[in-house]
């Protein structure tokens, strides 16, 4: 009995000692006019979500390494995968930047029309536009790397450093950012593909929940396909018909 007694004793402690870790992340948005604005936090890999409160605080189940998405119509989207350290802090702070709505270039002419088209015409200058088929120049059509491809290469272009980022976790955590990258990436084009009044009034959701709802598209296998290939009236008929499903799912009139 007394030789078991100390096995017991570590069994104990480490029971206690897993048991007591933390597994929730609480922390504070910091945004310029957060406004009270719900934020949609979505752990990605727990496949839960919540959002804030009106002081940007908010409280998600998370354990270490998980990928944590927050996301607004509002805001540009941040990713994090979290770690222990991150848990453990009681004021685990998150930055958020304004989406720019960037205007297309206005040219003022100081041109006269007269309304006559065929005399107008001749008065107008037109500059010709000049590029590598023009000049006579190779024309690349390649599509650049993004800055995720080109870390994930230099971590594994060789035999000795893709053997120590393998070992060390490097190239697992670059996989994962760059897979955080592209979802990121095919929820702002789920977005942006239809005006703000049509998921509000078309589709009838709140519009703090149009990314938590875009979110919940993309787990669809088609609908990347759809984006990709600018299917605009496919993927109108597939939100609409996903927004049901959506508001069934979140108990939405």
């Amino acid at each position: 009995m007394i030789k078991i007694l100390p096995f017991f004793i570590l069994i104990f402690f480490a029971f206690h000692f897993s048991f007591g870790q933390n597994t929730r992340l609480k922390g504070t948005i910091v945004a310029d006019s957060l406004q009270g604005f719900a934020i949609n936090i979505v752990n990605y890999t727990k496949k839960i979500g919540t959002t804030n409160d009106q002081s940007g605080f908010f409280d998600i189940p998370a354990s270490a390494n998980d990928s944590i998405i927050f996301s607004s119509v509002q805001y540009k989207v941040v990713s994090i995968i979290v770690s222990e350290d991150d848990l453990d802090k009681e004021t685990f702070k998150i930055k958020l930047f304004p989406v720019i709505q960037k205007l297309d270039q206005v040219n003022v002419s100081n041109v006269k029309l007269s309304g006559d088209i065929t005399k107008d015409a001749k008065d107008i200058q037109i500059k010709p536009h000049i590029d590598n088929r023009v000049l006579g120049l190779p024309v690349r059509n390649i599509k650049q790397p993004t800055l995720e491809v080109r870390r994930i290469y230099t971590a594994s272009s060789g035999p000795v450093d893709l053997l120590l980022n393998t070992l060390n976790g490097r190239l697992k955590k670059l996989k994962k950012l760059k897979e955080l990258a592209d979802l990121e990436s095919l929820i702002e084009k789920g977005e942006r593909a239809f005006d703000t009044t049509f998921f509000t009034e078309d589709l009838g959701l709140p519009e703090n929940l149009i990314s938590d709802f875009v979110y919940y598209c993309s787990e669809d296998e088609y609908f990347e396909n759809l984006l990709e290939n600018t299917k605009r009236l496919s993927l109108l008929e597939f939100f609409q018909k996903k927004s049901k499903e959506y508001k069934v799912h979140k108990e939405i009139d």
